[in-house]
Formats: C-alpha cells, structure tokens, sequence
C-alpha cells in the first residue's frame, strides 16, 4: 500500500541511514513512495547510498537460484542467465550478479570456448549475442573494447546502445563525454561561422570534432577570400579586422591570396584621418561657359566619384578650385583621398559635383578648357525611376545636373556601369512633402530607360560631341589584357539593343562621328582595389581616359604661363 503524503514526509525528516533501513526492510518501496523528493539532496545521498545493496527483488530470486541445488543444469543454467541479465544493470546487484557469473561460467566455460572462437569479431550484433548467451563470460573485457571499437562515434543512437548494454563498461565515460560532444558540436556545426568555428577549436581543443571542425573552417575561409576578392569596397573593414585579430586569417594569408599587399593592411590600423568629403546640396548650379562639359552618370556606388579622382590626378588636367566653388572644395578633399590611396563614400541626394579645369597637353599651344561633373547616383536613378512615362524632358526633373544639360557648352556623356551592380538596388530619397521613398531598381533598366529619354531631348543632344560608356572597377575584371574582351561581351549581354538605339540617336545628331557614331566602351580603375575602399594607385587608366576627354572636347590656342613652361621642360 502506498504511503500517504504525511507519511512520506516523515520519513523524509529521518536520517538517511534510517531511512535506508526501512527500505531494506520492505516498509518504503523506493524511488516510487519517495519520488516527490528525487531533487533533493537527502534522495540523492539515498540513492547513493542504495548503489552499494542490492535490490529486495534480486535478493528474493537469488535465495530461490540457491535453493535449486545442481540437479537439473540445464534449469540452473537458465536461471543464473535469467539473473544476470534481469538484475546486472543496477549497480547495487553487483555482488549477487557477479556470483551468479561465475557460476554459470563454470557451467559453460567448455561450451563457450568453442563459440567465441567461431563468433565474428568485427560484428556487434555478433558480440553482444554471445555476451548474452554467456553472461558470465570471460571474455567480457574484450567484448566490451570491441563493441566500443566498432561503435560509430558520430552516431549518438550507437553510442546510446553501448552504455545501455555495458552501464558500467570500461568505456562509459568516453561514451558520456561523446554524446556531450555531439550535442555541441551539432549546435556549433548547424549555424558554423567563421567565427564560431575558431572559438570551438580552440575551447574544445580535445573534442574528437576538432578535426571536421578545422575541415569545415578551411572551407569557410576559402569562401571569405572569394567574397573579399569579388567584392573588396562593399567588404566590411570591421569584419575583417575580427577575422584578424581572432587570428582566424593571419596577415601573410592576406597578402598571398591577393586580398591585401604590405602597403594596405598596413592602412587597415595605421590609415590617416582624411577629411570628411562635404556634399553640399545645389539645386540651381552654375558652370563656366565656352568649356566642354562632361558629365558622369551612373547609379549609386558605380564608380564615378573613382573616375572623377582619376580624371582629377590626371598629370595634363589642372582645376580651378576657387572658380569652381564647392565642387573645388570637393575635388581638394578627393585629390587628398587619392593621394592615401582611399576611395571615398558614395555621393547623396541631389549633391552635383562641377569642377572647373584646362587640360595642357605635351608641345601644345591648344589647351582644353572642361567642367567635369558628378551627380549623385541615388539622385539620377531616383529621378528617372520615378519619373512618369509622359515627363521625358530633362529640364522638368528638377536636379541641378540635368539642368546642366540643356546648357549651351559642347558636352561629352559617359555612361558609368558598375560590372558587378547585377542584383537589384535599393534606392532611398524623399518627396516635397519630405516624407520618405524608395524604389528597387536594376542597373541596366536605369540605363536604358536614360536613353530612351535622350530621344526626346533634342536640345541637349544638339550640343553633344559624344555619348560612351565606362566600364568601372575594371581590376575585377582581370589582367589589363582580358579586361576589354570581358567588358565588351558584359556590355553586349546587358546592354545590345540599348547600345543599337543609342547608336541611332547619335547617327540623327552627328554624336560620335569619329567612331561612326557607335558609342565606345572604356574600361577604368584606378588601380587593384583591395577590402576597406583602399587600393594601390595606377594612373594608366586615367592618363588614358582623359587623353580621350581632349581628343572629343574643343580646344583653344592660347600662349600663357603654362605653355612657357612647357616649351623650358621640353
């Protein structure tokens, strides 16, 4: 009958040896009348205590084992197996199992002889059936390390098997600790980073998944490189400098793989403060007349504020920063970014850029009087994605550079296109009202749909000398000798039928004469960029661009101090 709540409280208030008493004595059934209290200390000592007396039950069966005699073997014999297998889980049978072991094993020591030899080793199955049909085998100890030996150490169901069939076996520790490790290895390993990776190596430094987990880190950072090679301005600094000091990539690393050289993961730690870049907003922007304008288009993070940089440190270009008013300001801080070999952020809102500059060239009494200017590429691709189908005129989108457009200065139009801009962009501006806006865009959809305005625009098609492209961030691209292959057939693929439709806008108004009025592809970088926007300066493609700049611009014979000084270095 089982024991009333007051009742088992009582008992609960004795010692523990005399609670073990009346255990023993048959008064308390345990655990089941003291369950309530298995999370106490005083169970606990209880249960403890209890591993060392075997159970009522096992010694009842054990007194009727005795009374059998040996006169039927056979009977015996099935008895002690009975036993062993019934009563040798629970420690405090110890005793009375090990008896009944070695009686059977006297029983059948002959018989078992002749099966172990012909039993498979390498089979589990095989081993724990002769371990049951011989319970008190001598062959125990080897059964045991060889059911452990054949135990799949990544299967916790196995490793579950082996300490159900062997409780107190001689690898039953090992086999505890195992399932712990798989248990936080499968958390680690589900979710891995590199990160996490690194931290579990070195904190379970003698777990047995160290070895997949150092796998499974190598890949990882395999990865990682490819991602900071494919895309070194949008890769995080931050991250990288974690990857670093955790020492999970090491400088040399770096460096052999291409993500950085001496000189850049240097500036990672030691890079000078640069002055923030101003962006001041110009709705109503002027420009110099009588110079060539040109104009760099693009969406956000296309390269232009690179070009311009290029252009600006081009050696036969000298601006005017004070004429061109803010945008002198803006081009000092660039030159300055260039100079430390870091591009700087993108450009916002409705912010343009106009630089006023000559271009000198070698022997030359021409000069070439030119207004770059940079608008924001958030603002371009904003003003054009919401831009209804019924307003196609520049002048009515309301941004200082389309402005510039319609002015009467003989222009040059370079369409900047980013080759790895191939997913979709997320453009954020604001309404009159100021309440927030965005739009999803594609870089190709921007661009054509730019040229299919310029069709209606005949007045800033009238006053333009050519329309090209740039193709920017061109050291992604490959060596300098493969860049112009793969620009070319990139440019194909996205752009085919809008490059046919430019071509016969600027077949009507004699654009690119020079070129049959096909628009000319220009591949630019200013030199291998690596992670943190930091990269080592190559002034090739600049010089190069801007000896194209001159060659569409108009000139003008003037002699002045810079063409004497030209004339005494000659």
């Amino acid at each position: 009958m089982a024991l009333t709540e007051q009742q088992v409280n009582m008992v609960m208030s004795q010692s523990v040896e005399q609670i073990k008493k009346y255990i023993t004595q048959g008064l308390i059934q345990f655990p089941d009348d003291l369950a309530k209290y298995k999370d106490t200390p005083k169970y606990k000592a209880i249960e403890k205590e209890l591993s060392s007396i075997p159970s009522q039950e096992a010694v009842n069966r054990w007194k009727e084992i005795e009374a059998m005699g040996q006169g039927d073997s056979a009977a015996l014999a099935a008895a002690l197996s009975d036993f062993i297998s019934r009563f040798g889980s629970y420690a405090g049978n110890g005793t009375l199992v090990e008896q009944a072991r070695r009686q059977f094993s006297s029983m059948t020591a002959e018989t078992e002889r002749s099966d172990w030899e012909s039993a498979d080793k390498e089979s589990v199955t095989a081993l724990l059936t002769h371990r049951r049909k011989y319970p008190s085998t001598s062959h125990e100890t080897e059964i045991d390390n060889l059911v452990w030996a054949l135990t799949d150490k990544d299967n916790a169901m196995q490793i579950n098997r082996y300490i159900q069939e062997f409780p107190n076996g001689l690898h039953r520790m090992e086999a505890q600790d195992m399932l712990g490790a798989q248990e936080l290895w499968k958390g680690v390993s589900t979710d891995a980073d590199l990160v996490t990776l690194s931290d579990y190596i070195q904190e379970e430094s003698l777990s047995p998944f160290v070895p997949r987990a150092m796998e499974m880190l190598q890949e990882l950072k395999r990865a990682e490189i490819v991602k900071m090679l494919e895309n070194p301005g949008t890769y995080k600094v931050d991250f990288l400098k974690l990857l670093i000091d955790e020492e999970i990539f090491t400088k040399h690393e770096l460096i052999a793989h291409g993500v950085c050289t001496e000189g850049t993961f240097d500036m990672l730690y030691n890079s000078p403060e640069l002055p923030s870049i101003e962006q001041n907003e110009n709705s109503n922007p002027e420009i110099s007349k009588g110079a060539t304008d040109v104009f760099l288009f693009g969406i956000p993070s296309s390269g232009k504020t690179c070009v311009l940089m290029g252009l600006l440190g081009s050696r036969n270009f000298v601006y005017d920063n004070a004429a061109s008013g803010p945008g002198g300001t803006y081009a000092d801080n660039l030159s300055i970014y260039r100079r430390h070999n870091k591009a700087p952020g993108r450009t916002y809102g409705n912010f343009v850029a106009q630089i006023q500059g000559v271009v000198y060239r070698d022997k030359s009494e021409t000069t070439y009087p030119i207004n770059l200017i940079e608008m924001s590429g958030e603002e371009f691709a904003m003003k054009i994605a919401l831009n209804p189908e019924n307003l196609v005129d520049f002048e009515d989108m309301g941004t200082g550079a389309t402005k510039l457009l319609t002015s009467d200065n003989r222009k040059i139009i370079f369409i900047v296109i980013d080759p790895t801009a191939d997913g979709l962009i997320k453009l954020s501006s604001t309404l009159k009202d100021g309440s927030p806006i965005t739009r999803i865009v594609e870089q190709d959809i921007i661009i054509t749909k730019m040229v299919n305005m310029l069709i209606k625009n005949p007045k800033v098609l009238k006053n333009t000398n050519a329309i090209h492209f740039i193709l920017t961030k061109a050291d992604t691209l490959g060596s300098r000798e493969e860049r112009d292959k793969i620009a070319v057939e990139r440019i194909r693929s996205l752009y085919g039928k809008t490059i046919m439709t430019l071509r016969d806008i600027c077949k009507s108004y004699s654009i690119n004469k020079s070129t049959d009025y096909q628009p000319s592809l220009f591949t630019f970088s200013l030199g291998e960029f690596h992670v943190g926007d930091l990269f080592e300066y190559d002034s090739y493609d600049a010089d190069k661009l801007m000896n194209i700049v001159t060659s569409m611009a108009q000139g003008r014979k003037e002699k002045g101090f810079f063409n004497s000084i030209q004339k005494k270095m000659s």
